[in-house]
């Protein structure tokens, strides 16, 4: 079995935050919850490292593009959000957990 390491922030609502948070953990990821106000302050400020952040609101993450891979998860992507993001991935509800580490394992070291 696959085990990693990274800080992954995940804003999402809550029961999907839950399901994230218990399967990446097993896998070896430190799992943030938070909204997005507080996932950007811990972005920019440094003071936490973030290795992916993992989002319903990819537009929210716009202005830290450039300093974290996103991981956007919808029933129905939008494909435009992608073109401004250096690293970036859309992955479409429903999805098997395979689909969901095999995205992270990309996107983590991807900047």
């Amino acid at each position: 079995m696959f085990h990693a390491t990274g800080v992954i922030a995940v804003v999402e609502d809550p029961i999907i935050r839950k399901f994230l948070a218990d399967l990446l953990k097993r896998r070896g990821y430190q799992v943030v919850g938070a909204n997005s106000t507080h996932a950007i302050e811990m972005i920019r400020s440094g003071n936490e490292a973030v290795d992916l952040v993992i989002t319903n609101t990819p537009v929210e993450f716009v202005s830290v593009a450039d300093k974290v891979p996103v991981l956007y998860i919808a029933a129905i992507p939008d494909p435009e959000v992608g073109f401004r993001f250096p690293s970036f991935r859309a992955l479409r509800k429903p999805f098997l957990p395979d689909q969901l580490l095999t995205a992270v394992k990309e996107l983590i070291g991807s900047l």
